[in-house]
């Protein structure tokens, strides 16, 4: 990546971003565990819990090693899984999950706070992981062996605001091409699409999605949604805070390059 400052936006239409790392398996890890961490090891303004289904390992592999395969879905486990406990911030706008092998710090958008930098962000995961690696400490397991970083930014742009029909996609996104038909009466109405990208010589990969959808149910409001997920390795040669910021790079840098100087002016960019 270059060493040129990264695009600026003062209102971009990010709605959440993810910072997460993924690592060894804790041996014993339970439901129990990640209660105790929440009441134990952070303040009173975690005030929120809920259970989710656990997030499977993500590895990004390259060269020979790269699988370009679709996924059964089927796995036979050995005894029950631990599932990602998530702890919400009574200001509702971060969450930490937890499971027996990932630490995920998020920010989501709400009606009354604006987007926090990257710079902010990172800190709040350090410290938030910090204690988290002191409590997998004192509850007698080894030191947490680090494989993936990943972050990732959602970003919401909606119908009536920024697009009214497929035909301007483009106009967001100047390389997004509508696929077009001459048959008579046959009109594009939804879209998905995923691309990926090597980072640099392998340090990570980007993935891009771009769907089409509706907000809450099938009722909901109409959105352009485009995802940004990066991800890779933590090894000898690139650290958790090192794969953080690689990550956050190829995205800001990727977003301001698929989305046109004319959204560039809505969204307030800077640089």
């Amino acid at each position: 990546m270059t060493k040129t400052s990264l695009p600026k936006f003062d209102s971009p239409p990010v709605i959440e971003t993810v910072l997460s790392v993924q690592f060894s398996q804790i041996p014993n890890f339970s439901s129990a565990h990640a209660g105790w961490f929440w009441k134990n090891y952070l303040d009173p303004s975690w005030d929120q819990v809920k259970s989710s289904s656990r997030i499977g390992d993500q590895f990004e592999r390259f060269g020979d090693n790269s699988v370009w395969r679709l996924e059964s879905g089927f796995t036979i486990q050995a005894q029950p899984m631990a599932e990602r406990l998530q702890i919400i911030k009574s200001e509702n706008q971060r969450m930490i999950q937890v499971q027996d092998n990932r630490f995920i710090h998020n920010w989501r958008k709400s009606e009354s706070g604006d987007y926090p930098s990257y710079k902010k962000l990172l800190p709040e995961f350090k410290e938030n992981f910090s204690k988290f690696q002191q409590f997998t400490s004192d509850s007698d397991n080894p030191d947490l062996e680090l494989n993936q970083w990943e972050v990732t930014y959602v970003n919401h742009l909606p119908k009536g605001e920024l697009w009214n029909s497929a035909t301007d996609w483009v106009k967001i996104c100047p390389n997004f091409d509508v696929m077009v038909t001459d048959i008579p009466g046959l009109v594009i109405d939804n879209f998905r699409g995923s691309w990926s990208f090597v980072i640099n010589k392998n340090q990570g990969r980007l993935h891009v999605d771009m769907k089409h959808a509706r907000l809450v149910d099938e009722s909901g409001p109409e959105i352009l949604m485009l995802q940004l997920t990066a991800r890779g390795p933590v090894n000898k040669n690139i650290g958790l805070w090192a794969g953080f910021d690689i990550g956050h790079e190829a995205i800001v840098r990727s977003f301001a390059d698929i989305t046109s100087p004319e959204y560039h002016k809505i969204w307030g960019r800077r640089k």
